[in-house]
This record gives structure tokens, C-alpha cells and sequence, in this order.
């Protein structure tokens, strides 16, 4: 099973224009809801007389996965669902992409604005620049002081970083090792007598 994901490298945009509405795309990489939310705070202070900011996101793989669309305020499923179709025919994961609306005086009616939103989402995501990321698993392995050594060697041959080591009062390694190496790599630290979190 595969590690690896694809993502926005940057922040991608696009521009649309439907009978006087304005629809700007705009999309980037994402790890949290908390880095969601963030995002959509920068869209709003770049453009804050949009009459709608609508957006949609996939965060996570397999039994983590958290995908999230949003119309805020569009009629319902002609705004965030046709976003996150646009995210998904793309291939992306750990991504959110916004779609600011300034309304242009003309209803486009429901069938419009899906087209409308999901061409504009699509074009955002096709300008982007894609890079592949890796899924990380977090460890943390209690250790005695004399095995701080064998731990960190033991990482470093699985591909895996040291994010820190807290000394108090015991040892506690930080580790980030690869999903795809995570069985190995606690049968390892077993076989030396040690248990990872």
C-alpha cells in the first residue's frame, strides 16, 4: 500500500468569469482543519468584498481521510460538492481549494453555478504545480540514556528523522518514520528491547 499522495506545491490559482460574476480559485496544501481554516482567513483579507467564499478539502488517506465541501451560502451542492469533484479528478490529497464568488447581478441558477464553480476549481488545480509528499507516522519511544544511541542509528537506517529528544527526566525520542516502514521499524526497536507509543 502506497506512502506517497499527491498535493499542491505552492498556491495555485485561476480566474473565471460567468455573466459578470467573478470566480477567483485559489488552492494550496493543507495538513489540518486548522491550516483549512487559515487559508480561507488569507482569501478573505485578499478579497474581502466577494459575496461568497465556497471551498473544499481532503486531508488524510484510507480510515483518516476527511473531506469537507462547503456552498457557504450558494443554493445546496452548486458550490462546495463540484469543488471537491475537481480536488478528487485531480487526484489530490492534503489539499484545499476556495472559490471566491463577487456576484456580478445575474443569477446563474443552480446548474450554472455548478459549472461555474467546478470549471473554475478544475482550471485553479490545473495551473498548479503538483508535487508528491510522503505520509509520516509520529513515534514516541521512551528510552534508557545508553539506548539513545541504538535508537537513533536504528531510524536513520529505516529512513525515519529524529524530530527531538526530551531528557526529563527520562529519555523520550521524537521519531517521524515512513508509513511503509512502520512495522519494521518497531520489530527493530523490539528486538533491542525498546517500545514505541
Amino acid at each position: 500500500m502506497s506512502d506517497q499522495y499527491r498535493t499542491v506545491a505552492g498556491i495555485a490559482s485561476a480566474h473565471h468569469v460567468v455573466k459578470k460574476s467573478r470566480f477567483f480559485g485559489e488552492a494550496t496544501a493543507v495538513h489540518t482543519q486548522g491550516a483549512v481554516k487559515d487559508f480561507l482567513v488569507q482569501v478573505q483579507e485578499r478579497s474581502p468584498r466577494a459575496s461568497h467564499y465556497c471551498y473544499a478539502y481532503s486531508i488524510g488517506k484510507r480510515t483518516t481521510l476527511r473531506e469537507y465541501a462547503t456552498d457557504a451560502g450558494e443554493p445546496t451542492h452548486s458550490a462546495g460538492p463540484p469543488i471537491l469533484a475537481a480536488i478528487r479528478a485531480f487526484d489530490l490529497c492534503n489539499t484545499v481549494c476556495v472559490v471566491t464568488r463577487y456576484y456580478g447581478g445575474i443569477n446563474l441558477g443552480v446548474g450554472g453555478l455548478i459549472r461555474a464553480y467546478g470549471r473554475c476549481a478544475r482550471e485553479c488545480l490545473g495551473n498548479a504545480k503538483i508535487e508528491t509528499q510522503i505520509f509520516y507516522q509520529n513515534l514516541y519511544v521512551k528510552v534508557s540514556y545508553s539506548d539513545i544511541g541504538a535508537v537513533v542509528t536504528l531510524c536513520k537506517r529505516s529512513g525515519g528523522k529524529v524530530v527531538d529528544i526530551k531528557y526529563n527526566p527520562d529519555p523520550i525520542i521524537e521519531i517521524q518514520i515512513r508509513e511503509n516502514a512502520l512495522q519494521a521499524f518497531q520489530s527493530k526497536l523490539k528486538s533491542v528491547g525498546v517500545v514505541a507509543e
